[in-house]
């Protein structure tokens, strides 16, 4: 089972940013979780069980982004610059913890999030692995999304991970709408993301 070193969140410019720290290795690593997601839910094989990290060889940070999660209030706003604020708390939290080299693993919208990282700050990510990330959302991307909009259709353990960040299922209900509506507009608010990171250096996975 994982032990965390520590947890707490962090104020940047009026967002409270929350994380988790695993680990005490030389090798530090940025988790971002996709939408409304946290380390627990979208990195547990990462953290815990047999196929954990090892903590010996690996610093993990896996954080909430702005507006999800432990990371309220405020609730997230969505718009053009919804990525480029996360982007911005997050490099100012991991200057705050001391760490001025490190990967990222992003996951789903916590991709978009790490290639836009990886864009602005290659003096900081050394490199990066993308899981299930999107550039620009196909007709096949929104029905799948929205075939998971109601809450209560959720696996019960997937749903019961993030209960440990959410007040409530109403709650997790109304956050999850609310990221869904963002993504209909996805391609309006970014028209050029999928060809918005050639100049991405590190190693990319």
């Amino acid at each position: 089972m994982s032990e965390i070193i520590s947890k707490t969140c962090v104020d940047v410019n009026g967002w409270s940013v929350w994380y988790e720290k695993f680990g005490s290795g030389p090798k530090v690593v940025l988790l971002i979780p996709g939408a409304i997601g946290t380390g627990r839910t979208d990195f547990k094989e990462q953290l815990e069980g047999e196929d954990e990290l090892d903590y010996d060889k690996f610093t993990l940070i896996a954080v909430e982004l702005p507006g999800w999660g432990r990371s309220r209030p405020p609730v997230r706003k969505y718009g053009t610059g919804v990525y480029d604020n996360d982007v911005h708390c997050l490099h100012i939290l991991m200057k705050e913890l001391n760490y001025n080299k490190y990967s990222i693993i992003g996951w789903s919208d916590g991709a978009n999030v790490a290639l836009r990282m990886a864009t602005k700050y290659q003096q900081s990510v050394e490199s990066l692995i993308l899981v299930s990330v999107y550039t620009y959302v196909t007709n096949v991307t929104l029905k799948l999304l929205m075939s998971s909009q109601t809450v209560n259709d959720w696996n019960k353990h997937k749903l019961e991970a993030y209960l440990r960040s959410y007040e409530s299922k109403d709650v997790i209900q109304q956050l999850w709408t609310r990221y869904i509506k963002f993504i209909e507009y996805f391609n309006q608010y970014y028209p050029e993301s999928k060809n918005a990171f050639q100049s991405i250096k590190c190693k990319t996975l």
